[in-house]
């Protein structure tokens, strides 16, 4: 008899220890000081340990601190009797430091004296169905704030048309509250003449011939008065693809309804007196055409007279313009050049060093005012822009620049091409532009010009050491940054002009040619 008890017993705990090994619920066998004495594979799976870690770990090792007091509570009362077990959603904490949701089924084993002996829990990984719950009800609650707070009405409604949930546009449409709608079809809510309109259309929506539908149809609101309203129904349906229950979105449109028959009455009023003027202006406009006629001849006399006076102006304008720019580039400049002239036998008598820096920059000056007379000349003859290399355009700038500033400059030129003429005045008046800058505001002690050409792009820079000026206090629109972007916009170039308190200011201007019609190296 002991014998097949004890077989039995053999049995039963090879049974229990096969279950125990293979099963895909994680299985943890914890002792009264609520250390781990045995963990199946499945959990061990789940924590992240291997078996060998988990025995003689903690319950508290992996449950999250701020969950702990609660499991502690739950512990002691299996352990006192005061439960046989219980089942909870609790945070544990995996082996790499993961925080996850696991549902876990605890119960106590107790002797034949009713002694607890061990707790044996069963822990399933739901953190996946957790994360999905949070999410749905972060759905739900987005849907519900757009739902009440939607400019347009919404009802749910049953396959019926009874209303399950309507917001508060809605009630505020049609003037009743939901509980006023319980079984009321929202059809009757419409005058009689136009609750029928939409039979054929709701019943393909019902049908799967078609998925939504707009009707603009008449209401009568609560208070008695007869509005108009835009309605769209929409078939929402179910897993299987069954019909479940519908959406309606309603448009309160009386407003524009009736104003648009006031346009339509307008419009047809208009049409009728515009008949009538019509005939009674063609025999005016007949009188009045050779009139015009005439008046068109007087005219053009005018337009002709005044165009000659306006381009005879604009050459005034022009020659006064060089005029200025004569006194203020080159007559200084050979001002100057001729004091230095004058001082130079003298000095050359009195100090030789001195004289020959005197030399140098009378040869700069003279240099200077050449280049002068060369930029003034391009305005007086604008052709020659294009049919001068812009590497010599450039270098003339910087020498006329050298002899009015009397600053340095290292310039870098590297390539020849020959660009489009609009692309190469640009970059001409940009570089002018951002000199002229650089000599007026910039207070710099050196300046650097760079210009790269080839058969794929060209970029130019100016880079001065000068006060520079706040990007942020500087208005974008001031004139000479917006002509300078102006200049760039209209070839497809693009322009960055960087500069920093205290640290100069950089203008540079990058153009890529059309990959199909690359530039030809000169």
């Amino acid at each position: 008899m002991q014998t097949h008890l004890l077989t039995e017993l053999q049995e039963s705990e090879a049974r229990f220890r096969a279950m125990f090994e293979h099963s895909a619920v994680g299985i943890g066998v914890m002792g009264l000081d609520r250390r781990i004495i045995d963990a199946n594979p499945a959990i061990c799976r789940i924590y992240g340990w291997s078996r060998e870690e988990m025995i003689g770990m903690s319950a508290a090792d992996v449950t999250h601190p701020e969950d702990n007091p609660y499991a502690t509570r739950l512990f002691n009362e299996l352990i006192t009797g005061q439960r046989d077990s219980y089942e909870v959603d609790r945070r544990y904490i995996r082996k790499n430091g993961e925080v996850f949701w696991a549902h876990v089924t605890m119960s106590s084993v107790r002797g034949a004296d009713g002694t607890p002996l061990y707790l044996v829990g069963m822990v399933i990984d739901i953190d996946e169905q957790k994360k999905m719950q949070e999410r749905m009800r972060e759905s739900e609650a987005r849907f519900q704030a757009i739902f009440e707070n939607v400019a347009v009405g919404v009802a749910v409604m049953t396959l019926e048309r009874k209303p399950i949930a309507i917001n508060a546009t809605t009630e505020k449409i049609i003037g009743y509250k939901l509980a006023e709608l319980q079984g009321v079809d929202p059809r009757t809510l419409a005058i009689p003449e136009d609750r029928n309109m939409d039979v054929e259309w709701f019943s393909d929506l019902i049908e799967g011939k078609r998925n939504s539908y707009v009707m603009e149809r008449r209401y009568r609101h609560k208070d008695g008065h007869i509005f108009w309203a835009r309605v769209n129904y929409s078939l929402v349906r179910d897993e299987h693809g069954d019909p479940d229950y519908l959406v309606g979105i309603i448009e309160d449109i009386d407003d524009q309804k009736r104003a648009s028959e006031r346009l339509a009455e307008q419009e047809a009023d208009y049409l009728r007196t515009l008949q009538q003027r019509v005939q009674e202006r063609t025999h005016e406009l007949e009188e009045a055409n050779h009139r015009l006629q005439s008046e068109i001849e007087h005219r053009t006399k005018i337009e002709t007279e005044l165009a000659r006076q306006a381009a005879s102006e604009a050459v005034t304008a022009d020659r006064n313009r060089l005029a200025r720019d004569l006194h203020d580039a080159v007559t200084q400049t050979l001002f100057s050049a001729s004091l230095i002239a004058e001082v130079l036998p003298d000095l050359w008598d009195m100090d030789i060093n001195e004289a020959k820096k005197s030399t140098e920059e009378l040869r700069q000056l003279t240099r200077g005012a050449l280049a002068e007379m060369r930029t003034l000349l391009l305005e007086l003859r604008p052709s020659t822009l294009t049919q001068t290399r812009l590497s010599d355009l450039i270098k003339q700038l910087c020498e006329a620049f050298i002899g009015r500033s009397r600053l340095p400059i290292t310039m870098n030129i590297d390539g020849d091409c020959e660009l489009p003429p609009e692309v190469q005045v640009a970059i001409y008046r940009i570089a002018q532009e951002s000199l002229n800058n650089v000599f007026k505001y910039a207070r710099a002690t050196m300046v650097d010009v760079n210009l790269y050409l080839s058969p794929a792009t060209v970029h130019f820079e100016v880079c001065d050491n000068g006060i520079g000026f706040d990007m942020n206090a500087r208005k974008p629109t001031s004139l000479g940054m917006r002509i300078m972007r102006e200049r760039a916009d209209a070839i497809g170039a693009d322009i960055q002009i960087n500069s920093t308190l205290g640290s100069g200011t950089c203008v540079e201007v990058t153009w890529v040619a059309d990959p199909n019609r690359r530039l030809k190296v000169l």
